[in-house]
């Protein structure tokens, strides 16, 4: 008969254990995400976007096919040459190679 204690007392310390791992996993779940919020909130801005000196800088907008009538291609028929050219001073891009001959 001195069993009956004893599994009364390891029901009651198993359901201790529970309750303290419990209390873990929630302390443990509530620091990472307020670690996340952290790191989300020191995080850089959009790259598009430069600061200097309190002065906010955007890049130059770009053509749009919008703006064209329908059937014009850059002008090449008025001596336009319909050549495509990219905005000095680009970062990040490779340098605009040229064109071999062949052999």
């Amino acid at each position: 008969m001195n069993q009956r204690p004893d599994l009364a007392s390891a029901v009651m310390e198993r359901d201790r254990s529970r309750s303290r791992m419990r209390l873990v996993t929630v302390t443990v779940g509530a620091v990472s995400l307020a670690t996340a919020g952290v790191v989300a909130y020191n995080l850089p801005g959009p790259a598009n976007t430069t600061t200097a000196k309190g002065t906010t800088t955007t890049p130059a907008a770009q053509p749009s096919a919008a703006n064209q009538e329908p059937g014009d291609d850059s002008g090449s028929e008025n001596g336009g040459g319909g050549a495509i050219t990219a905005p000095s001073g680009t970062f990040g891009q490779a340098p605009v190679q040229g064109v071999s001959g062949g052999s």
